[in-house]
């Protein structure tokens, strides 16, 4: 039976492939580029490895270090050999840290940082990161499936994530340019977050959890998962999520009688309901997810009214999404799903015109799509990929209306419908048994901005078993999102001449692993970005009108920066990750450094039992370097440190065995720091919260 590199799934998880599972087939001979194995022994073999395949905690250290990944290249393959530097972020790494959210997972790994202006969270990496930008240089994935809107494509991190961080099993970060096999919004990166599956659910497959915050926040989640005999396996959650967030916050910007003094007295409140499903069945996988939340936005951005609690907005996300994965021949697998997706944007806002008024925005988006891919072994020393996408956004609006008092003038903003389609092919080509050519390309047309083609190419060479080198090339593209080309109202012209961004990205990568327990990475960039969209003053098309705003393409930007990391695991279960970043990002137009963009970044994560496995503890510490502010106001670097307290194995017995207790302080010395904002707000920075605490109860029936 021909099965050359044939990867195997078992209750819709990839668990390995014939090369990492040798030890259960013990005849076959390997060729370069092919497996052979005897057809009876193997099966059996196989299914012995389904039943027996162990989770990440219980995985050898050599495993861990280097793991498969699936996201770089949308088939799975060894850390060593994907073309990027993936990092990769467990299950286990999200209990022992106590993150919260997506945004608090990404905020840990190298090169990356994450501002917040107490209403989304925005990441930002290897020091680029406009203030107010939506994550629409960033792609976020789940399972898959593209998280971005079709509207504003706006990537989710923060509590308007549809899914609950306690049923992530893993999140693959992938740096640089991602548009050879992803398309659009693979600007800077990939965010693939990995859902847990009904058998990662042990006992009776039930499990609730309560946690409680400062800042009068609780959060209360009940789950259900179980993987039957006849290969169904089912996975179901509802999580409710409530906060009245920070009372008082002060901004010397605002400190004026008619605005309260600067000050805030209204809680910025909250509140969030999701629901995820996810069914495997054979080769079928559904997820669907709803999500609603609300946020409070007290702090005046918009230019509303300071310090009103009815100034407030809401995030809401339903999609389905149904996939075929399967090998349909020996040497061919088909890969294909169709999907349905739905974003509401509902938002209230409080102007003193005079007089007060109040307004509604409402945006919309409803898009639907398909994909098909087929990777082929066939050809000697090829891995071969072929795929094709396709998304019809048939519905993107956003409307801005006075309703108190009504004003019967046609709303502001736009109606619109818009499509695309890409083509890509990627060949994983085995040149020698020591050098991989990883070569992409991907064509897209969208109908709303010019076509543009993007290829990948990554050189990866193994001199000797414990090293590699990397050296790649990318470029990416954004395309301008319906927003950005179609809104208008009093102070803001369309335009829909728009063209997409682009971006090239060179890097050189160092991989070493000295021994089984370390795991050395050094990397460094060099990226150039044109056509950057940019909101601009512009001339009114009216005789003797105000100067409006207007979204172009305006500038080129470029850097050039170093990546360094180590991680270092052992055998009593303790585990270190640490990384250090620098980069200059800079306008070539001016040779000025960017807004918000620091110049060094230093990450530490060390979890590790105590008192044989009694309890864990979780130590994270970052370092975020000054960063430049509009106006040419800085901001002061900072330090964070936070300590996340577990129960142990060993804690809890008898009727209490499924019970689980963590607790997280977070900015544990209390540091005063502050995050860069963007036009839309008066003040040039929004402080971050002081120390606060979490405390989480979880059940496993």
């Amino acid at each position: 039976m021909h099965l050359s590199y044939r990867y195997f799934k078992q209750r819709g998880k990839i668990i390995g492939r014939c090369a990492e599972v040798n030890a259960y087939c013990p005849t076959y001979v390997r060729y370069p580029g092919r497996l052979f194995l005897s057809t009876a022994l193997c099966l059996v073999s196989l299914s012995v490895y389904a039943e027996t395949v162990p989770d990440l905690a219980d995985l050898p250290i050599e495993s861990l270090l280097n793991m498969e990944v699936y996201s770089a290249s949308k088939f799975p393959q060894k850390k060593s050999e994907a073309p990027t530097a993936v990092t990769v972020i467990t299950a286990q790494d999200i209990k022992d840290y106590g993150y919260r959210t997506l945004a608090a997972i990404v905020q840990s790994v190298r090169g990356v940082y994450v501002d917040n202006d107490r209403n989304y969270s925005y990441a930002g990496t290897r020091g680029f990161n406009i203030p107010g930008d939506a994550n629409t240089r960033i792609l976020v994935l789940l399972d898959g499936y593209r998280l971005n809107d079709a509207t504003y494509d706006q990537g989710p991190l923060g509590t308007e994530f549809p899914v609950d961080v306690d049923l992530i099993e893993s999140v693959e970060y992938l740096p640089g340019a991602g548009s050879a096999i992803y398309g659009n919004n693979a600007f800077f990166g990939v965010i693939n977050v990995i859902t847990k599956s009904g058998k990662d659910f042990k006992g009776k497959g039930v499990e609730a959890s309560v946690r409680v915050a400062s800042y009068g926040t609780d959060q209360e989640r009940l789950s259900f998962g179980k993987h039957f005999d006849n290969g169904l396996d089912v996975l179901m959650s509802a999580t409710r999520y409530d906060s009245n967030g920070e009372n008082r916050l002060f901004f010397p910007e605002l400190d004026t009688p008619e605005t309260h003094n600067g000050v805030t007295s209204h809680g910025e409140f909250d509140n969030a309901e999701r629901l995820f499903g996810k069914i495997t069945w054979r080769h079928f996988t559904l997820e669907s997810a709803y999500s609603k939340r609300n946020k409070g936005l007290p702090i005046g951005n918009y230019n509303t009214v300071f310090n009103d609690p009815r100034n407030q907005n809401g995030d809401q996300h339903v999609f389905f999404n149904l996939s075929y994965d399967n090998l349909i021949a020996d040497d061919l697998t088909l890969y294909a799903r169709v999907y349905h997706g739905r974003y509401d944007y509902p938002g209230a806002w409080v102007y003193d015109d005079p007089p007060i008024t109040d307004y509604r925005e409402l945006g919309l988006g409803r898009w639907w799509g398909s994909e098909v891919r087929l990777v082929n072994t066939h050809f000697d020393n090829h891995k071969l990929m072929i795929g094709c996408e396709f998304q019809d956004n048939y519905h993107l609006s956003n409307e801005f209306v006075a309703v108190n008092p009504l004003n019967p003038v046609p709303a502001d903003g736009f109606h619109q419908s818009t499509n695309r389609y890409g083509l890509y092919l990627q060949d994983e080509m085995t040149i020698r048994d020591d050098l991989i050519l990883n070569a992409g390309l991907r064509y897209d047309s969208l109908s709303y901005a010019t076509d543009t083609i993007n290829p990948r190419l990554a050189l990866i060479y193994k001199p000797w078993n414990n090293t590699v080198f990397k050296l790649l090339y990318g470029s990416s593209f954004r395309g301008p999102t319906a927003n950005e080309l179609y809104y208008s109202d009093p102070t803001t012209i369309a335009n829909p001449n728009l063209s997409p961004e682009k971006i090239k990205t060179y890097e050189a990568i160092i991989e070493y692993q000295p021994d089984r327990t370390w795991r050395l990475t050094a990397v460094g960039f060099h990226y150039e970005i044109k056509n950057l969209i940019q909101i601009k003053e512009t001339l009114s098309p009216t005789v003797g009108e105000e100067p409006k705003n207007q979204f172009v393409n305006l500038g080129i930007n470029k850097a050039r920066g170093a990546e360094f990391e180590v991680e270092k695991l052992w055998d009593t279960g303790s585990r270190l990750r640490a990384s250090y970043t620098w980069v200059n990002a800079y306008d070539s137009g001016n040779d000025q450094q960017l807004i918000n963009s620091p110049g060094n970044l230093a990450k530490l994560n060390f979890s590790t039992p105590l008192f044989t496995h009694w309890l864990r503890t979780g130590v994270e510490a970052q370092y975020t370097d000054s960063r430049m502010g509009r106006d040419g106001v800085k901001t002061a670097g900072y330090p964070l440190f936070n300590l996340t307290l577990t129960s142990g194995e060993k804690l809890f017995d008898g009727q209490l065995k499924g019970l689980e207790v963590s607790g997280s302080v977070y900015n544990l010395l209390d540091r005063s720091y502050a995050s860069v904002v963007g036009d839309e707000f008066v003040q040039h920075f929004i402080p971050q919260n002081g120390r606060n605490f979490r405390l989480v109860f979880s059940y496993r029936f």
